[in-house]
């Protein structure tokens, strides 16, 4: 019952902090650029790094396996192209930012919460979501569609370095083998993803931060606490976007 309440909360926030969209004053520039580099700019090497490493170990397995099976590794380019396009490239940089950035927000406005701050904004008449909710919010639009476009681009690449070194592929024999498989729907779909997951982990981060209490330990309750929640709620609507696209688009 106590989960059932928590994204009530968060479903509340989130047409709470759409509201402001229409709001002049929620748009403040510099916090608004301030959250991006800390969510976006400064995620580009982890993202980069571990979507690097997964282009090349995934690449080599599908590779191996299709090597072994099939004794014919022209497919290789369509298969993982459409692969990272889907989930690949999508789901390891929301799932990082879920633990670098998700739990940064929940820490910093849970301790806001705990030590009165938020109260006292509420006594200064400012709305505690269109300061601290909407700046990161749209960081987080900002930063999700920007890293899963960054994260694609550095899988795809590492992929056809593995296909060209160590399966003799020319470049654009590479590329032209993608092109049979993946469309626009596959880059809107990554744009999509992009955007829901970015959106989603400000929200259900501030949510846990504002329903805070206890101290230090609460602090880090409720960060744990959103973490697996923004968590588990990525990959239930990674399903549900793959699923609609797969079968309607």
């Amino acid at each position: 019952m106590t989960e059932v309440r928590m994204w009530l909360s968060i479903v509340r926030l989130f047409f709470q902090t759409i509201f402001n969209f229409f709001q002049p004053s929620a748009w403040r520039r510099a916090e608004i650029i301030h959250a991006i580099v800390q969510s976006g700019i400064k995620s580009i090497p982890i993202v980069c790094l571990s979507t690097a490493f997964a282009g090349v170990v995934v690449t080599q397995q599908i590779a191996w396996h299709m090597d072994l099976s099939l004794h014919d590794v022209s497919m290789i380019p369509g298969f993982t192209g459409q692969f990272i396009f889907r989930e690949l490239g999508i789901a390891i940089p929301a799932l990082l930012l879920v633990s670098k950035v998700g739990a940064s927000i929940t820490a910093e406005v849970g301790t806001m919460k705990v030590t009165e701050q938020i109260d006292a904004l509420k006594l200064l008449r400012i709305d505690p979501i269109e300061y601290l909710v909407f700046p990161r919010f749209i960081a987080g639009i900002v930063s999700g569609a920007s890293l899963t476009l960054l994260a694609v681009a550095v899988t795809l690449s590492c992929s056809a370095g593995v296909g060209i070194l160590g399966y003799n592929f020319g470049a654009l024999e590479f590329l032209n083998g993608m092109k049979h498989f993946i469309g626009v729907a596959d880059v809107v779909c990554a744009l999509v993803k992009g955007v829901t997951f970015g959106s989603l982990i400000p929200i259900v981060s501030c949510a846990y931060g504002f329903r805070c209490k206890g101290g230090a330990q609460g602090v880090g309750t409720a960060t744990t606490q959103a973490v697996v929640s923004a968590t588990v709620a990525i990959i239930i609507l990674d399903f549900l976007i793959t699923y609609f696209f797969t079968w309607f688009l």
